[in-house]
């Protein structure tokens, strides 16, 4: 090359911007567009009409630096002596690599942030036309052609120019115009159909384009997810990011799950997450030194050495048993097994903990699925905060060094074509995801409705034997089973076309590598080493390009799963133990109704100026038609709810001044349909009170009528009841749940229609155990067949929220009211039978009438109390 005119310092700065020109661009490019996107600034939609002009002037400066590499080549081909200056070679190909992606983003998308353009082309003006007066002064005197380059330099720096005063009138008209609907779209903008962008990220026609606000949230979902579900999941987020004031707020709040994931106060974590850091440094540094000893090992062999190098070999298997497995790599395994599990215990126990003491309204609106996936996300948060500081982090440094050490290695043209093939491997991962996404979604969506055609089938067995629908069902599996073949193959011809161009570009980046080491080594006089250390060091430079598409998936992916969780722990409940709330203290059993009103939606009232008292070991009924809020108000008693006015006291003591926990130790509840674990018979009765002996289970369930039954099965109080107690019949749950109940011994005790699906010979059984279970305690029913409480010492009859009658039966019945309708109509057709007997659900008379009516019992299974 031609010595240069002017100073060296200025030729030295001319060379330095040379190199930073394109990196400058690009990188402040996508940091601006980050921010934005981080900060969720508004996009704006431009009309291609008015971008015309940009994307003219964009593709003109692209034009010029292929131009100027076209004539760096065909004179390197006519003049074999020439030798063009790598800086200028390698500014124009970086900004081929820039502006190629930039100017088609300006093509593809159709909203906007544009201050990243804006910036980016105020970079490229000032880099242009920086190194274009330094070219000036720099032309070599005895260079006839060296004019060409720099009136192609002077051309692109009118251009830079031009094309930033269009950049500039775009941005004072975009902050001028008023938004669009488009801006007042969700922040997630996914659609079908989708073209992908010049940064591979997914855009439908007509969506948001580069850095749009409805790029906020990543759209790389958990496909095997409900597409509601995600959505739900996605909208919830994109609130939160609102809310936070963009993503460096939204991932901030994640900073509250640090002390569950690293304690500083567990000095085992301490040392663990020190073992990791250690690992992680020194990873960084064999990845280089092993292939670079190698390589010192190989260059002292072809250098005629007539020795074995035993000292370089040595040190060379010493970094690779450090850097592998069995070195310190088992021991950050170990480290890492370590974290994630405790991470795992303290981060689920934390969700499951604060999950049950939410309230009951939280229970019945939300999808138990969702909660429990919820709760298991322990690990994909550690796995987030892993990925990122133990595999993304690791890339960025092992590629920032692997551009260093391979142009060390030969010069910067192979750290280009490493580069580009790095650029070219991620984008056509991208690419072809995209492309594939919609095939994936549809295979998922097979696969789902297979999986839910097994489970209904399954599930309902006994329905598909009823109707003898075997072979029906089997054809329908074997279409959805087809189905899902069918979206597979689509689904995997596209992947695999992806994954193949992939390893085809990498195949022939990978050999015309090792030409240009091999020319470097014959005409340039490099070491043959540095081509075996560049092969060795090979699979290390790639290694992050593999996990690039991997890892974008999975932060997606965890992000949304961790928000699942932290929407979890940030739902508060509606019930809660006030400051300096008391115990419980129950003397009598108490229980007084003031003026309660309640509604679970403040657009209807469910309950209304609700009043009643009933005094210790008394016996309150509640009656009416279905859905008039009786179980409402046994659940306010049980403080599942609190009360929107008035009071519930229970011997003085307001329910909102006390603990949760004492209210739910002080009751007893036999609901309609009771739920036991499927454990043993005995662990279900212990339930209610856990350090109960043998013998006290045996007791309660011979008072709850039970005992005998439970002793005639197999395996007696050792059997297993099955999921939600299947195995057992209807009146054998009631009576455990009265079982549970005697053992616990609460003063204050609820039947919440117990006896409305047994059958009457059922019924007597449990009948006898209610009156063992009600018998000094303050007892609350609500009862269908009104028979069944005509001994209460108050009925209350329920209708629409309101107490419209209250009294004894004999009372109601002279009333004429309400009650004495249902009544009639309960009874129709068998007045005289009820006129002279009725039965007996709660006995409220003392023990020596007991006796006096024993002999009234008759014997044998299904026998009925009755009373003259």
């Amino acid at each position: 090359m031609a010595n240069p005119r002017g100073s060296v310092a200025q030729y030295s700065a001319m060379v330095l911007l040379d190199y930073m020109q394109a990196p400058s661009v690009g990188l402040y490019f996508l940091a601006a567009t980050a921010f934005g996107m981080c900060v969720l600034q508004k996009s704006k939609p431009i009309s291609r009409k008015r971008r015309r002009l940009t994307i003219t002037i964009a593709f003109t400066l692209l034009v010029g630096y292929v131009a100027e590499l076209i004539y760096y080549l065909s004179r390197s081909i006519a003049d074999l002596q020439y030798t063009a200056p790598q800086h200028a070679a390698i500014r124009c190909l970086g900004s081929v690599l820039v502006w190629i992606p930039l100017s088609s983003s300006i093509v593809t998308s159709k909203t906007f942030i544009w201050h990243p353009y804006f910036g980016s082309f105020v970079v490229q003006f000032v880099f242009e036309a920086i190194t274009c007066l330094l070219r000036g002064f720099s032309l070599p005197l005895d260079d006839r052609y060296s004019n060409i380059p720099l009136s192609i330099s002077a051309a692109r720096a009118f251009v830079s120019f031009v094309l930033l005063v269009d950049s500039f009138l775009i941005l004072i008209s975009v902050k001028g115009e008023r938004g669009t609907d488009e801006e007042e779209q969700s922040l997630l903008g996914t659609q079908a159909n989708g073209s992908t962008t010049a940064n591979g990220s997914t855009q439908a026609n007509g969506s948001a384009g580069y850095g749009s606000i409805e790029q906020a949230v990543p759209d790389d979902s958990d496909e095997d997810e409900s597409p509601a579900t995600d959505k739900e999941i996605k909208e919830q987020q994109a609130k939160r990011l609102e809310e936070q004031g963009g993503w460096f707020g939204y991932l901030k709040s994640f900073m509250i799950f640090l002390p569950y994931l690293w304690p500083k106060d567990d000095w085992r974590i301490m040392l663990a997450l020190f073992l990791r850091l250690i690992h992680l440094i020194q990873g960084r540094a064999l990845n280089l030194l092993e292939p670079r000893q190698l390589g010192i090992i190989t260059n002292k062999i072809t250098q005629g050495a007539h020795e074995m190098p035993w000292g370089d070999i040595g040190l060379w298997t010493l970094y690779r048993w450090i850097n592998s497995y069995s070195g310190l790599g088992i021991i950050d395994n170990f480290a890492e097994t370590y974290i994630g599990n405790q991470a795992f215990e303290r981060i689920t126990i934390l969700a499951y903990k604060h999950l049950m003491s939410l309230s009951m309204d939280f229970h019945t609106a939300k999808d138990s699925g969702e909660v429990l996936k919820a709760v298991e996300q322990a690990s994909s948060l550690n796995s987030l905060i892993e990925l990122v500081l133990f595999e993304v982090f690791p890339i960025l440094v092992d590629l920032i060094i692997a551009m260093y050490y391979v142009t060390h290695l030969f010069d910067a043209y192979m750290a280009f074509l490493v580069l580009f093939m790095g650029l070219g491997y991620i984008w056509l991962g991208l690419y072809f995801t995209t492309w594939s996404q919609a095939r994936r979604r549809v295979y998922v969506a097979k696969q789902r409705t297979e999986n839910t055609t097994v489970n209904e089938t399954v599930h309902n067995w006994q329905t598909v034997a009823y109707f003898n629908r075997v072979d029906h069902e089997t054809e329908r599996y074997r279409t959805n089973i087809r189905s899902t073949i069918s979206a597979h193959y689509a689904y995997y011809f596209r992947s695999v076309g992806g994954h193949a161009a992939q390893d085809l570009l990498m195949t022939f980046g990978f050999t015309a590598c090792c030409i240009f080491a091999i020319h470097q080594i014959i005409y340039s006089g490099k070491p043959v080493g540095n081509l075996i250390t560049f092969i060795m060091y090979w699979g290390t430079m790639m290694s992050p390009l593999y996990m690039m598409s991997y890892s974008y998936r999975h932060i997606s992916s965890s992000l949304i799963d961790a928000e699942r969780l932290l929407q979890l722990l940030h739902t508060k409940p509606s019930v809660s133990d006030h400051d300096n709330a008391q115990e419980l203290v129950v003397k009598a059993g108490k229980v007084e109704f003031k003026d309660v009103d309640f509604a679970y939606d403040a657009r209807k009232q469910i309950i209304k100026n609700v009043n009643f008292t009933v005094e210790g070991g008394k016996t309150l009924a509640f009656v009416g038609e279905t859905g008039g809020g009786k179980s409402t108000m046994l659940k306010l008693l049980f403080r599942f709810y609190d009360v929107t006015n008035g009071s519930i006291m229970i011997d003085g003591q307001d329910l909102r001044s006390v603990t949760l926990s004492s209210i739910r130790d002080s009751i007893g509840l036999v609901p309609q349909d009771p739920a036991l674990f499927n454990q043993t018979i005995r662990q279900n009765v212990r339930y209610a009170k856990l350090n109960a002996t043998d013998a006290e289970i045996e007791d309660a369930c011979r008072a709850a009528a039970i005992h005998d039954d439970i002793i005639s099965f197999p395996d007696g109080y050792a059997s297993k009841v099955g999921e939600r107690g299947v195995r057992l019949s209807g009146g054998q749950l009631q009576r455990i749940a009265i079982a549970r109940v005697l053992l616990k011994n609460p003063k204050i005790v609820m039947l919440d229609e117990a006896t409305s699906a047994i059958d009457s010979a059922i019924e007597a059984q449990i009948q006898e155990a209610f009156k063992k279970l009600s018998r000094g305690r303050t007892t609350f029913v609500i009862a269908h067949r009104l028979s069944t409480i005509v001994d209460a010492d108050c009925i209350l009859v329920v209708e629409k929220g309101e107490i419209i009658e209250r009294g004894t039966h004999a009372e109601l019945i002279a009333k004429s009211g309400k009650y004495w309708e249902l009544w009639s109509k309960q009874t129709a057709g068998n007045a005289s039978a009820a006129a002279s007997t009725k039965e007996v659900l709660i006995d409220v008379t003392s023990p020596e009438e007991e006796g006096a009516k024993a002999s009234g019992r008759s014997d044998g299974d299904g026998a009925v109390e009755r009373r003259k």
